[in-house]
């Protein structure tokens, strides 16, 4: 259908659409000095002034008025596509976040199997909070459009493939952490029951902001109490006519499992994937000869054959020593040679990153540290104590975060573990006690050591039963006092270089 709007049209245009506010055109058209210009001039002014993004222009110059808003978020533009479905940069008109809003293609809306596989992608990241693992926000279906899309926190920068595509290959320091950081990420799902069963390049994103490496893209994972498994995957698979849709990495897990005799979301699987993916980015050489021949890749010695490749290329491709031992071990034919845990992993790379770098560590003790500067969060009230704890505990080298509320402790920790946390029941109420214990778990979950001070009323010293044993947590009793409260977390806490900074959330 055409359209010959002029400026003032297409302005009408663009606010009847919700593209553009009535300021914001009003703007552009004074700015254009001239009604009927051609409505291509008020598009591209808008867009200079980025009220509106390219790909929202070009679609409202066509004429367009749909595909522009999804459950209610702004659709900016496309920053990735595949045949099983598209992603795009987005964000909440009413609030401002950025998202990432990934689309199931409207050619699968029909098909049962991809909707529910698709759904059950959003379903599980709900489920996973995790600084390494890329958070949904929700899942849904749009009512206006019927289409299916996964709303997700976005990171601005590029997946490992882009990453590698433009520098070739990476150091191996800056290998050895985005890959520990991944198994981090998948430490903290596996703790949850969950394998990703898609580790490759595509799948970890990496921000620009601070290079932090994000798992992404749980759509295959398999669950341990069985409802969705990546046999059932597999199936499917070998149903669908439409290979393209199957996502690669599937036919290698696949493969290596056939040939060494494993059970489908063997989390060993995955460590495997993370070692072929970084001697990937420490080469800038993928492991095992690229081929999308499905036989080829279901052949055992394709697996075999991998630890006499690394032996020979490792070092020939500048591989260092620390990091060739790790490889070797994750890389391994044999899944019970491999590291067991992603937990195992991850120390083993803390370990061999510190010997890189001429370092001596106890992986036993630190791998389990938190990384940045050392934090205490504070859950309080008492203002008189919040002073306390500011003074006392930076001039002890620690970052101060105090919040009044318990929420904002638990989400404050799974954006960014801290090291210590003091919970002052008797400040905020009994809800005190269901904190702690569940700051101790999640911390159990992701692996890292975090210290956990419980601190009760009189009145409230019966429920010093319901706060869970653990050999990083204390419950105090009031009156209490700072040298003791002190004293009781600089004894749980492994030693740690600190930064001395202030911060009141």
């Amino acid at each position: 259908m055409a359209f010959n709007f002029d400026a003032t049209g297409i302005g009408q245009l663009a606010l009847r659409l919700g593209l553009a506010s009535q300021s914001q055109v009003d703007e552009c058209l004074i700015e254009l000095d001239n009604n009927k210009a051609p409505a291509v001039d008020l598009v591209r002014l808008l867009e200079r002034k980025r009220y509106l993004s390219a790909w929202q222009g070009a679609k409202l110059l066509k004429g367009e008025t749909e595909g522009y808003f999804l459950g209610g978020y702004r659709l900016l533009y496309r920053i990735a596509s595949g045949s099983f479905g598209r992603v795009y940069r987005g964000d909440d008109p009413l609030t401002g976040q950025v998202v990432a809003v990934k689309v199931l293609r409207n050619k699968w809306m029909m098909d049962r199997q991809k909707v529910d596989l698709f759904l059950r992608e959003g379903k599980i990241g709900m489920e996973i909070r995790h600084p390494n693992i890329v958070s949904v926000l929700t899942v849904n279906q749009d009512n206006k459009t019927g289409q299916y899309f996964i709303v997700m926190e976005f990171i601005e920068g590029g997946n490992l493939r882009d990453l590698l595509q433009i520098r070739k290959k990476l150091t191996p320091e800056e290998s050895a952490r985005i890959i520990e950081e991944s198994a981090q990420g998948l430490a903290y799902s596996f703790q949850r029951g969950m394998t990703h069963r898609d580790i490759k390049p595509t799948n970890i994103l990496i921000a620009v902001a601070n290079g932090q490496a994000k798992l992404v893209d749980f759509g295959l994972a398999e669950i341990s109490d069985g409802n969705a498994t990546g046999r059932q995957v597999g199936k499917q698979e070998e149903k669908d006519k439409d290979y393209d849709v199957a996502v690669d990495r599937t036919v290698d897990y696949a493969g290596l499992e056939k040939a060494t005799n494993q059970k489908a979301g063997d989390v060993r699987s995955d460590i495997y994937f993370l070692g072929s993916v970084l001697f990937e980015c420490v080469t800038g050489t993928p492991l095992m000869p690229a081929t999308r021949d499905r036989i080829e890749r279901m052949q055992a010695r394709r697996y075999q054959e991998v630890e006499a490749t690394l032996r020979r290329n490792g070092p020939a491709l500048g591989v260092p020593p620390p990091l060739l031992n790790v490889l070797a071990k994750a890389l391994r034919f044999d899944p019970n040679q491999r590291y067991q845990t992603p937990t195992e992993f991850v120390e083993a790379l803390q370990a061999c990153r510190a010997e890189m770098r001429g370092e001596s560590v106890e992986v036993s003790v630190n791998s389990r540290i938190p990384p940045g500067p050392k934090t205490l969060f504070a859950i309080e009230k008492n203002e008189r104590l919040k002073e306390a704890f500011r003074e006392k505990f930076k001039a002890q080298g620690f970052r101060v975060l105090i919040s009044i509320d318990p929420d904002q402790a638990l989400k404050r920790y799974r954006q960014q573990p801290y090291h210590a946390l003091i919970v002052d029941a008797g400040s905020i109420g009994d809800e005190g006690i269901g904190v702690y214990n569940q700051l101790l778990a999640e911390s159990d979950a992701t692996g890292l050591d975090l210290v956990v001070v419980l601190l009760l009323s009189q009145e409230q010293v019966e429920l010093a039963s319901e706060a869970n044993v653990h050999d990083r947590g204390a419950v105090m009793v009031f009156p209490v006092s700072m040298r003791e409260l002190m004293q009781i977390i600089s004894d749980l806490m492994p030693a740690q270089e600190t930064e001395e900074e202030s911060v009141e959330d």
